[in-house]
C-alpha cells in the first residue's frame, strides 16, 4: 500500500507498506495514490504544494535553511539537516569557509557557493532547491 508520512501537516516522505506498518513517532502514515513530498494534509484530505511561478526566496535565515533540512527524511532514516552537519564535520579541514558559513551565517543565499556545494553533494536538482527554499521561507520561529 502506498503511505504518506506526514509530519507537522506536510507530506515529507511517500512509501510502499504493508497494512501493518507502523510510522516512527511524531510521523502520521496515510494512504494516498497521490500525494507527494511537499503536499499538505489538512486532517481531511491531500493538497498540492503552491508553487508559484515566482521565482523562489532569494534567501532564507540560517534557522529556517535548517530547520527546512531537519524535515527532509533520508534513507538511513535520519534527516538531510543531520547529513549536512556530519560533511561540514568531515570536511572542516579542507573546506574551511563552508564550515565557517555553516555556523556563523545568519542567512543562506539561494545563488551562493554553500548551497551549490551541498546541492552537488546531496543531489539536489534545482528544482528541489526552490522546494526547499519555499519550504524554508515558510517557516516561522
Amino acid at each position: 500500500m502506498r503511505l504518506a508520512l506526514i509530519k507537522d501537516g506536510v507530506v515529507i516522505n511517500v512509501i510502499e507498506a504493508d497494512t501493518d506498518f507502523t510510522p516512527e513517532p511524531g510521523l502520521r502514515a496515510i494512504a494516498s495514490a497521490e500525494a507527494g513530498p511537499g503536499w499538505t494534509h489538512d486532517g481531511g484530505r491531500f493538497s498540492p504544494p503552491h508553487e508559484s511561478d515566482s521565482a523562489p526566496p532569494a534567501s532564507v535565515s540560517m534557522f529556517q535553511a535548517r530547520e527546512a533540512l531537519r524535515r527532509v527524511p533520508t534513507p538511513d532514516g535520519s534527516c538531510l539537516l543531520d547529513a549536512v552537519n556530519a560533511y561540514v564535520d568531515a570536511h572542516r579541514s579542507d573546506q574551511p569557509t563552508l564550515a565557517l558559513a555553516w555556523e556563523y551565517a545568519t542567512e543562506v543565499t539561494r545563488e551562493g557557493v554553500f548551497v551549490e556545494a551541498l546541492a552537488k553533494t546531496f543531489d539536489l536538482d534545482a528544482a528541489a532547491l526552490d522546494r526547499l527554499f519555499r519550504q524554508a521561507a515558510a517557516i516561522r520561529a
